[in-house]
């Protein structure tokens, strides 16, 4: 059985607010992350196939998305600290 994924009610607004196709590539990253924090914990280096290192926590970036986290094993928990968008405008960059 997979850890749970925990939401803090802010995150969850936020989440609510995102089109559908990110929400779901999120979701199911993080049900990913769940399933996968049964076998590894969170020291093992081959976390780095899915998420990367940061602090004391995990980071990980999809559908445009930067998510930081935590895996509670004691509390068979992803914890969901963070959710923000990444966004690039090529029309902002300065020219060569």
């Amino acid at each position: 059985m997979s850890f749970a994924i925990h939401i803090d009610q802010p995150l969850t607004l936020l989440l609510e607010e995102l089109p559908v196709q990110v929400r779901a590539s999120l979701q199911a990253h993080l049900q990913r992350i769940a399933e996968v924090a049964e076998y590894l914990s969170p020291e093992d280096p081959r976390w780095e196939e899915m998420a990367h290192p940061d602090g004391d926590g995990l980071r990980t970036y999809v559908a445009g998305c930067c998510v930081r986290l935590h895996l509670l094993p004691g509390r068979r928990q992803v914890r969901v600290e963070q959710i923000g968008r990444v966004r690039i405008s090529l029309s902002q960059l300065a020219p060569c």
